[in-house]
């Protein structure tokens, strides 16, 4: 699933505040996570994060039994520059189940300010039941990402009183 965000502020704000630990810190805590473990460092011309978090969520009962309650991730995320703004990508595992999210994500100059595109790819390696977890997998990543990228607007300068996401039904 391919989520678009158009941001009214430039794509180099943007970026500054995605590679950012304190900023990925604080994101997090602020909505709602336990303090996460941060590590950003450049790459030659790259960006490598590498996040290890914890999230409270309340899922479904066929989910809830096979990650729990309390749900551990380790992630790490790369960006490059691209020829108009920064390509990256992101691999998270969920610990101690058999889950990953895959993504690929795009962030360029818009006449507005900047686009933030973002590609999920939900895996869930669990017979019977793996298709289900992958939906229910898809629309917490999907709703995680709204909020993150809602905060991350809330932060940059702006004069827009809401961020605009072209699958929202508000757009």
């Amino acid at each position: 699933m391919t989520i678009e965000y158009e941001l009214e502020s430039e794509a180099g704000e943007v970026f500054a505040l995605l590679t950012d630990a304190d900023f990925l810190s604080d994101r997090l805590v602020a909505l709602g996570e336990d303090p996460p473990e941060v590590a950003v460092k450049k790459k030659g011309k790259g960006v490598e994060i590498s996040l290890r978090r914890v999230k409270h969520l309340d899922l479904p009962a066929v989910a809830a039994k096979i990650v729990g309650g309390e749900q551990r991730f380790a992630m790490t995320e790369t960006w490059q520059p691209s020829e108009d703004g920064w390509v990256g990508e992101f691999l998270i595992d969920v610990i101690g189940a058999p889950a990953s999210i895959a993504a690929e994500m795009e962030l360029y100059p818009s006449e507005a300010g900047c686009i933030y595109r973002i590609t999920h790819k939900p895996r869930v390696k669990v017979p019977l039941v793996g298709k289900k977890l992958e939906q229910i997998l898809m629309k917490e990543t999907e709703k995680g990402c709204d909020e993150a990228v809602s905060y991350t607007h809330l932060t940059l300068p702006t004069t827009l009183n809401s961020c605009r996401s072209r699958w929202s039904p508000y757009h």
